[in-house]
């Protein structure tokens, strides 16, 4: 007995034009990150260690959020608020790049994290006020609210961490009337 498989294409010439689509979609994106993020472009070369570094903070943030969700912590998610208010306010103390560049950016090529600029504390701004509300919610008992705004907290670090689109920095942007320049960072804009 044979089996045949139809419409398949076995040969390995497809892969090449694939991978390349792929890495050039995803250098896009991180492009467009990083000008979202409030930073000016990058070559390609420093481009990969730039948005590694600067999803550091949203992936801890993550991390930080599902552990408020499974414990129902009001201290997980107030000490997450007051981190990253005091980030926004304080940018040279800013307590996620100063952990990134005491353990990953110490590394032999790693970019180094400075004082963030305006739209990304104001994301940092934005995910504080979020924090502080969800905690208040669980401290006040209303477990509804509290668990709607988990899930949007929880669609927006996921929508950094997997898609590359920071929903803080895009709500900057478009509240400072540049609609268009927000428009242009989407990741999937070309």
């Amino acid at each position: 007995m044979k089996f045949e498989v139809i419409g398949t294409d076995t040969s390995l010439s497809a892969r090449p034009a694939t991978i390349a689509a792929t890495t050039a979609r995803r250098d896009v994106m991180m492009r467009n990150f990083i000008l979202q993020q409030g930073f000016p472009d990058a070559p390609s070369a420093l481009r990969r260690r730039q948005y590694a570094a600067l999803t550091f903070q949203p992936r801890i943030i993550l991390v930080s959020v599902v552990a408020g969700i499974l414990f129902q912590s009001a201290a997980v998610f107030a000490a997450l608020s007051g981190l990253l208010w005091l980030s926004a306010l304080f940018p040279k103390l800013n307590s996620f790049s100063a952990l990134y560049n005491g353990t990953m950016g110490r590394l032999p090529g790693a970019f180094h994290l400075g004082p963030a600029p305006a739209p990304r504390r104001g994301a940092e701004t934005m995910a504080g006020a979020f924090a502080l509300v969800i905690a208040l919610l669980i401290l006040a008992g209303f477990n509804v609210g509290a668990y709607v705004f988990q899930a949007i907290f929880l669609a927006a670090s996921l929508a950094v961490e997997l898609g590359g689109f920071c929903f803080g920095t895009f709500a900057y942007h478009v509240r400072r009337g540049n609609m268009k320049f927000a428009l242009q960072t989407l990741p999937w804009a070309r």
